[in-house]
């Protein structure tokens, strides 16, 4: 196989995403979870589908937030458990 330049990587990649989008599509598979795994698939979707995209991507992104507020806030609570533990006044 002779080496290809980057037009055409592009087309042949472009191509075959394209036909695994359809792929699943027939097959009844999530084409939306797969384009959130693979963002080269995002633009042979549907309008609907990326509709639908957008809004589990915002779904996706306000839980990560969640999570990541409340990593933070148990990580304060155990700075702040161990803080208040060294200020205990030790009797001798």
């Amino acid at each position: 196989m002779s080496k290809l330049n980057a037009e055409q990587r592009k087309a042949r990649d472009n191509e075959r995403f394209s036909q695994r989008v359809d792929e699943r599509r027939v097959k009844g598979e999530d084409v939306v979870a797969y384009a959130l795994a693979n963002d080269k698939a995002y633009k042979f979707l549907t309008k609907s589908e990326k509709y639908s995209f957008k809004e589990r991507q915002a779904a996706l992104g306000e839980a990560a937030q969640q999570n990541s507020q409340l990593k933070h806030q148990q990580e304060l609570a155990k700075i702040e458990e161990g803080f208040f533990e060294d200020e205990e006044p030790q009797n001798t």
